[in-house]
C-alpha cells in the first residue's frame, strides 16, 4: 500500500497541464465529497487521479521482480549442477589415512524378544461350566497344584465310553491271539497217540472246524488204580504205602503205592462200609488200559485184600482237538505213536485270523487314543499347573460357560528367560555357544549366554539372518518376558594390531578375483604393487599405488590388517582413503 501511495503521489506530474485560464488548484482544494459540493458542484477542476491506471502500475513492478527470482534460482541450480558432476574446478580435497597400530573389537549387536524358557498354557479341548478358580494373575503356583474346576457331563460321557470301547477291543483281540496261537496243535504232554474208532488222518488242505477231536494221547508210562476198602483199616493205609499189585492178563505181579486216600462211604451189598485207595505204579510197556488188577497191602503182618479187584487206567489222558478252524498245512498224527510234551501234531493256516488280527489291533489303536483324548479333555477340567511358575493369565470366573479352544490359564518359569535374535549373515560366523552377551531392557542391564545358533537362515528382502537364543538368569524377575530388548555380544579382539579406516580399503577385481587393497602414497612402486584394469574413483592416477591386504576383524571405524608387514606397510606410512568435495555449498 505504501508504493501504491507513492504512485498516488507523484501522478499528477504526469497529468496533463490545464488551460492556461484556469490556474491549478493547491491541494488542500483538489477534494471530494460534501467540500466540493459545497463550493457550487465545481467538478471541471478535480484533477485527482483514478485508481485503475495505479493497479496497473503496481502489477509490472511485482512481474518484475518475480521475474529476477526465478532468474537467480536458475542460475544457482545450474551453478550447482556443474560443481555436483565435476564441471568446475573443484575437484576435492583427497582425505589420507596413516596406518596405525592398536586393539580392535568387534561386537554384534541387535535386538531381540524376550519370552520365558518354559511357559504352559492351558487350552480347553471340550465345553463346560466354572465352578472355582483358585488362583489369579502373579500368582506363584508348583507344578501340580490344582488350577480351576469345570464341570462337564460331556467329557465324562467321553471317557466312560471310550473306556468301554477299549476294554473291548481287548478282549476280542485276545481271542484272536489265542486262536493264533492254537493254529498249532501241539502234545499236551507225553504219551502214546490213539485215533478215535473208525476216525481218520486229516490231510493237507483239508478244511478243519472249531472244535474237531482229532486223536485222544495216552500217557501210558505210568497206570493208575483204584480200590475199595474196609473202614476197618481206615487208619492203617498210608500215603505212599507199598502195595502189591496182580495183574491176571500179564500173570505178573507189578509194585506199587498209595497215591491218595478218599474217605468215602461206599455200602457194599453185604453191608460194610469201605473207602476209596488210589494206586500208581510204573508200566514196564505191557499194560493198557481195562486190565483187571487188584492190590494188597501189609498191615501190622496181616495182608489185607481189597474188596474187589479194579480195572488199570492210564496215567493221564487227554484229547486232541482244534480250538480254531482253518486249512491244514501240516500233520503229524499217527495211531499209537508215541510222542513228546510239546511236539506238533497239527499245523492250519491261519490268513483270515491274521487280517482279523490287524484290523483289531487298527481298532485298538484308534480307541485308545480316542480314550487319551477324551482322557486329557477331562483333565484339563480339573486344570493342575503343568510347571513351577508364575500365573501370567487367568480367564475365566465361576459361572461362566467356556467353549472348546479356550486358554484359561498361562503359567510361565519366569527365573529363566530367553531373548530370540536374529544375526545377518555378516556376523553369524563369530557368534558361538558360550558367548557371553550384554543385555539391556529399558535402561536395566543384566547378562545371557548364547545357548544354541541355528544352522538354518531365514531370508527376508533379500537378507538372509540366522536364529540365535540367548539364556539369562532372571531369578528376582527384573526382565520381562515378551518384550523386546537390546543385546550386545563382543565377537572377537585383537589386540596390538596393524589396523586402518574401514573407508582406506577398496574392494576391486583382479584375475584371481576380488580383493582388498590399499594405496599407499609413495614415491616409488612397491615390489607387492598390483595394476588394476578398472580403476578406483578419486584415486589419483599417480603417486598412488593397489598393494593387496588380508582383513582381519573389523568394529564400526577400523579394520585389522593381517599381512601389514608382509604388504609393505609401516606404522605412519599415508594411504589414499577417499575424495572430500568442500565446495559443494
Amino acid at each position: 500500500m505504501a508504493d501504491e501511495k507513492e504512485i498516488m503521489k507523484k501522478e499528477p506530474e504526469e497529468t496533463p497541464p490545464a488551460p492556461a485560464a484556469a490556474p491549478e488548484p493547491a491541494a488542500e482544494q483538489v477534494a471530494s465529497g460534501p467540500e466540493a459540493a459545497a463550493s457550487g458542484g465545481n467538478m471541471a477542476v478535480d484533477q485527482t487521479p483514478k485508481k485503475k491506471p495505479a493497479k496497473k502500475k503496481s502489477h509490472k513492478v511485482r512481474n518484475i521482480i518475480i521475474i529476477v527470482i526465478v532468474a537467480v534460482i536458475a542460475v544457482l541450480c545450474i551453478w550447482a549442477g556443474v560443481k555436483f558432476f565435476g564441471g568446475g574446478e573443484d575437484k576435492g580435497e583427497i582425505m589420507h589415512a596413516y596406518v596405525d597400530i592398536g586393539s580392535i573389537t568387534s561386537t554384534v549387536s541387535g535386538e531381540g524378544l524376550t519370552r520365558a524358557k518354559e511357559s504352559a498354557s492351558l487350552t480347553l479341548t471340550t465345553s463346560g461350566v466354572v465352578q472355582e478358580v483358585y488362583v489369579k494373575e502373579g500368582d506363584t503356583v508348583e507344578a501340580g497344584q490344582q488350577l480351576y474346576r469345570i464341570k462337564s457331563e460331556t467329557a465324562e460321557e467321553a471317557v466312560e465310553t471310550a473306556r468301554k470301547e477299549v476294554e473291548s477291543c481287548g478282549k476280542e483281540l485276545q481271542k484272536l491271539r489265542e486262536a493264533e496261537a492254537n493254529l498249532t496243535v501241539r502234545a499236551p504232554h507225553g504219551g502214546r497217540i490213539s485215533l478215535p474208532e473208525g476216525g481218520k488222518i486229516p490231510k493237507v488242505g483239508d478244511d478243519l472246524s472249531s472244535g474237531a477231536t482229532l486223536a485222544t494221547l495216552n500217557d501210558d508210562s505210568k497206570m493208575r488204580l483204584k480200590q475199595y476198602y474196609s473202614y476197618a483199616y481206615a487208619q492203617e493205609i498210608k500215603v505212599g504205602q507199598s502195595a502189591s499189585i496182580s495183574i491176571p492178563a500179564t500173570m505178573a505181579t507189578q509194585s506199587g503205592k498209595v497215591s491218595e486216600i478218599h474217605m468215602v462211604e461206599r455200602i457194599s451189598p453185604e453191608g460194610s462200609k469201605l473207602f476209596e485207595v488210589d494206586f500208581i505204579l510204573d508200566n514196564p510197556g505191557t499194560l493198557t488200559a481195562e486190565m483187571d488188577a487188584s492190590a494188597t497191602l501189609t498191615v501190622g503182618g496181616e495182608t489185607v485184600y481189597p474188596y474187589e479187584s479194579g480195572k488199570l487206567e492210564y496215567f493221564q489222558t487227554t484229547d486232541i482237538v482244534t480250538k480254531v478252524g482253518g486249512p491244514v498245512e501240516q500233520v503229524n498224527l499217527r495211531d499209537y505213536a508215541s510222542v513228546k510234551a510239546g511236539a506238533v501234531l497239527l499245523v492250519m493256516g491261519g490268513d483270515e485270523n491274521d487280517t482279523a488280527i490287524f484290523d483289531m489291533e487298527t481298532r485298538m489303536k484308534t480307541a485308545e487314543k480316542n480314550l487319551e483324548e477324551a482322557q486329557k479333555a477331562l483333565d484339563l477340567l480339573n486344570g493342575v499347573a503343568p510347571i513351577a511358575g508364575t500365573v501370567m493369565s487367568v480367564s475365566i470366573e465361576p459361572g461362566q460357560e467356556v467353549s472348546t479352544g479356550t486358554t484359561v490359564v498361562v503359567v510361565a518359569d519366569n527365573s529363566q528367560i530367553v531373548l530370540d535374535a536374529n544375526v545377518d549373515e555378516r556376523n553369524i560366523s563369530y557368534v558361538k555357544e558360550g558367548m557371553m552377551v550384554d543385555i539391556d531392557q529399558w535402561g536395566t542391564p543384566c547378562v545371557g549366554i548364547v545357548t544354541s545358533v541355528s544352522l538354518t537362515s531365514k531370508t527376508e528382502n533379500g537378507v538372509a539372518t540366522f536364529p540365535a537364543v540367548i539364556s539369562i538368569d532372571n531369578p528376582d524377575g527384573s526382565v520381562m518376558p515378551g518384550t523386546y530388548a537390546t543385546y550386545n555380544m563382543v565377537t572377537s579382539q585383537s589386540d596390538d594390531c596393524m589396523y586402518l579406516p574401514i573407508q582406506a580399503v577398496k574392494s576391486v577385481e583382479t584375475p584371481e578375483g576380488t580383493r582388498s587393497v590399499v594405496f599407499v602414497h609413495t614415491d616409488a612402486r612397491p615390489e607387492n604393487a598390483i595394476d588394476l584394469e578398472i580403476p578406483v574413483d578419486g584415486v589419483p592416477e599417480t603417486g598412488y599405488y593397489a598393494v593387496p591386504v588380508t582383513l582381519g576383524i573389523s568394529d564400526n571405524q577400523n579394520v585389522e590388517i593381517l599381512d601389514g608387514e608382509a604388504a609393505g606397510l609401516e606404522i605412519g606410512m599415508e594411504v589414499f582413503q577417499q575424495v572430500m568435495y568442500t565446495g559443494m555449498y
